[in-house]
């Protein structure tokens, strides 16, 4: 049902674009250069490493490397290790904040409803809320408290609960106990258990938790072990037998995979 995600926004061959060089800024290209460097698997750098890679003097090294400090983008941890500050992470936040993930999303929650015949979702957690970010309807929707923009608590729900269980133990703790009004102790102590069983298996399930008659499929949008946000398939209860739940929660696995990919290769 509906052809499969094409990964790549462009279904010819493109023609690559060759951009002259800007004149003039040999030494800000290098410096930069030297930023783009660093990596999850490469979070320090040396100015050794940087005299092999780019062939330059010791003095060269470190004079590019002192334009990054000046900008305080890079500092020295011990003598000739540098690390990335505190503000490129701010800038990185920035950058995220700006990223379309709706346009991004789009294209994987239309296979999943075609697929199924569903309503699908993409949510990401905005502080304390649960937020849809790109929706496809089914042909016969189902009214759905998750509306796009729409706010809605990180404790009930699939989708929500992914949200919530895949965040540090710490801000799940507070999240809980800024919660008004409180949850009962036992009932507080039943959904810790239950996100902790999410976290193992990777998905969540609801029914009728937010809304009555409807049951939920849900599963996490990672990249590089970091939560992205949660892609989900909503449908009546009636409409749905156990073995179309099975079809369906395949369905959301893989959407979650293509999603995941797509946003690594991305951000």
């Amino acid at each position: 049902m509906g052809d499969d995600v094409n990964e790549h926004s462009a279904t010819a061959t493109a023609v690559p674009v060759v951009e002259a060089r800007t004149k003039g800024v040999d030494s800000a290209r290098r410096a930069l250069q030297i930023l783009l460097r660093f990596t999850e698997d490469t979070p320090e750098l040396t100015v050794d490493a940087l005299r092999e890679t780019y062939d330059i003097s010791q003095a060269s090294a470190y004079r590019y490397v002192s334009l990054l400090r000046e900008m305080n983008l890079v500092e020295e941890r011990a003598k000739g290790i540098f690390v990335l500050t505190p503000r490129v992470a701010r800038l990185g936040r920035v950058a995220e904040g700006s990223f379309d993930y709706r346009a991004v999303a789009q294209p994987v929650v239309a296979w999943m409803r075609d697929r199924t015949g569903e309503t699908a979702q993409f949510q990401r957690r905005v502080n304390d809320a649960a937020v849809c970010v790109a929706v496809a309807e089914s042909d016969h929707p189902v009214r759905l408290s998750f509306q796009p923009g729409h706010p809605m608590p990180l404790h009930s729900g699939a989708v929500a609960k992914v949200l919530l269980a895949f965040q540090p133990v710490s801000v799940r703790t507070t999240y809980l106990d800024r919660l008004r009004p409180h949850l009962a102790k036992a009932a507080r102590s039943q959904l810790e258990r239950d996100l902790e069983t999410i976290r193992e298996t990777g998905y969540a399930q609801s029914a009728g938790e937010v809304d009555e008659g409807v049951w939920a499929f849900a599963a996490p949008v990672r990249s590089n072990d970091v939560l992205l946000g949660a892609v989900t398939v909503a449908a009546p209860d009636y409409r749905v037998s156990d073995a179309r739940k099975s079809d369906i929660a395949a369905v959301v696995h893989e959407g979650a995979a293509r999603l995941s990919r797509i946003l690594e290769a991305a951000l």
